[in-house]
């Protein structure tokens, strides 16, 4: 998938939210289940909850992890301007609320053919079933730019805080890789930053540079909306379609020729796989699984998290790919349940520096922004089940799952004209990806607007007809 495609994957995806799970044939029940899951982050975190809640006490399972501290690593973006810092919790303790135990160490080998793990200590754990969610590497890409990946890059950011303001310095870009994971956090940097220097008095010009076409472009056109009209409102300049090269001279040089005045940089770090002896991989080094995140040809492992080849690289899709493996896991072992496929749904909060943004783009290509929010508890990463038990270590007798919110009813126009930019989308993505020779992701494109068409239908639109829609000036 190229990049201007990745930024629409959830919204091809989720219009094919309503079609009926596939069911899949499962082994004999296993009496005494074993569940291994690999890695100490959100996907692992969302799975083991999953679980206890899908097959309580039934499997035993336990945690394989390189260290005993979980990380809420999004809300580190915050660290280097004393607004927020990323959580760390223990995962013993996580690990023994939920009758599981946590194995200190790295998963070296996979032997699918034996059901077994080897670690890098030598030691082999047998599993009747294996979630691998060890996650991706990050990687600096860009040089002589401060490379951004979390907590351990906020002295660097908090430097070039301190030299804006001293004055020896007045103009930042921050630059998105080429191959885009997840962007959001560059939008907060900046979006930080701003508010940062304008509390202390501080002039500074302030660039976005990004591959995408339009500013978080994943969440659709009421995203894209909201995004424009904050970044403008807060003179923030922004470069759509392109991509940062190298820096010379003060100056951030783009691809193609063109560039940006830059005293210094801040790149958003890149991600590459991180394959494993035993686990197909595909080019880039990520793993390939199926809709219900099975890793492809094998029997027992599934895997979740940064580390599979979905293209967008987010906390929240995390817990939805460890919820649609747990769910499989769950039926294979006895059960009674239909197991969901992974049908993503971003959901996301944006800090600001003031008031928080709220962002969805959910099934049907539905796009959602603003602030009041959009879905509860408003964590930094909307788990089904790890937000709110995160929330709920801070606030007791909170719901047990993730609800989502209705937003804020939309005039009739503004829908429609919502709707139709999601439609030209989509009919220009299918004629780019039947050019390229792509016809099976040129058909789900196709499928995703014969689902806007047929909404349209139901509400008395005729699709076929070409409609002009006054959008109403000034709507977030």
């Amino acid at each position: 998938m190229t990049p201007e495609h990745e930024g629409v994957a959830s919204l091809v995806m989720t219009a094919r939210s309503g079609l009926p799970p596939r069911r899949k044939a499962g082994k004999p029940p296993v009496h005494h289940p074993r569940v291994l899951i690999a890695g100490g982050g959100v996907a692992s975190l969302e799975a083991l909850l999953a679980l206890r809640a899908l097959l309580e006490g039934r499997p035993a399972i336990e945690i394989v992890a390189p260290s005993r501290e979980f990380v809420f690593r999004p809300l580190a973006v915050g660290e280097p301007f004393w607004l927020s810092e990323a959580r760390r919790l223990d995962l013993e303790v996580i690990a023994r609320e939920h009758a599981a135990h946590l194995r200190l160490g790295a998963v070296d080998i996979v032997q699918p053919d034996r059901a077994t793990v080897v670690l890098q200590d030598g030691t082999e754990l047998p599993y009747d079933a294996l979630v691998i969610a060890i996650g991706a590497r990050s990687v600096t890409w860009l040089g002589g730019a401060v490379s951004f990946a979390g907590s351990r890059d906020s002295r660097a950011i908090a430097n070039i805080l301190s030299e804006l303001e001293e004055g020896r310095i007045e103009r930042i870009a921050f630059a998105a890789p080429p191959a885009m994971g997840w962007p959001l956090p560059l939008y907060e940097l900046a979006l930080l930053t701003e508010a940062h220097t304008a509390r202390n008095g501080v002039d500074v010009e302030l660039t976005i540079v990004t591959p995408e076409h339009e500013p978080l472009e994943a969440f659709g056109p009421a995203g894209v909306r909201l995004l424009r009209e904050l970044l403008a409102e807060r003179g923030i300049a922004l470069r759509p379609g392109a991509t940062a090269e190298r820096l010379q001279g003060g100056r951030l040089l783009l691809v193609g020729g063109d560039s940006v005045a830059a005293d210094r940089v801040i790149a958003l770090a890149g991600i590459e796989g991180r394959p494993l002896p035993g686990i197909p991989s595909d080019p880039a080094g990520f793993i390939p699984v199926d809709e219900h995140c099975r890793v492809a040809g094998l029997e027992g492992v599934w895997a979740a998290g940064d580390n599979i080849s979905f293209p967008v690289k987010q906390g929240g899709l995390a817990t939805q790919q460890a919820d649609a493996a747990a769910e499989d896991i769950a039926a294979v072992f006895g059960a009674a349940l239909e197991p969901a496929p992974f049908r993503p749904v971003l959901r996301a909060q944006l800090l600001t520096g003031e008031a928080p943004v709220y962002l969805s783009s959910g099934a049907s290509g539905r796009s959602a922004a603003g602030f009041s929010p959009l879905f509860s508890p408003q964590s930094k990463i909307a788990g089904r089940y790890l937000g709110p038990y995160l929330d709920g270590r801070r606030h007791p007798g909170r719901p047990e799952v993730l609800t989502d919110i209705e937003p804020p009813s939309a005039d009739l126009a503004t829908q429609l004209a919502e709707e139709e930019e999601a439609r030209e989308l989509l009919l220009t993505l299918a004629g780019g990806a039947a050019h390229f020779g792509d016809e099976r992701t040129a058909r789900q494109y196709r499928e995703a607007v014969e689902h806007i068409d047929g909404t349209f239908a139901a509400g008395g639109h005729t699709p076929q007809s070409k409609r002009t829609v006054k959008r109403p000036p000034g709507r977030s």
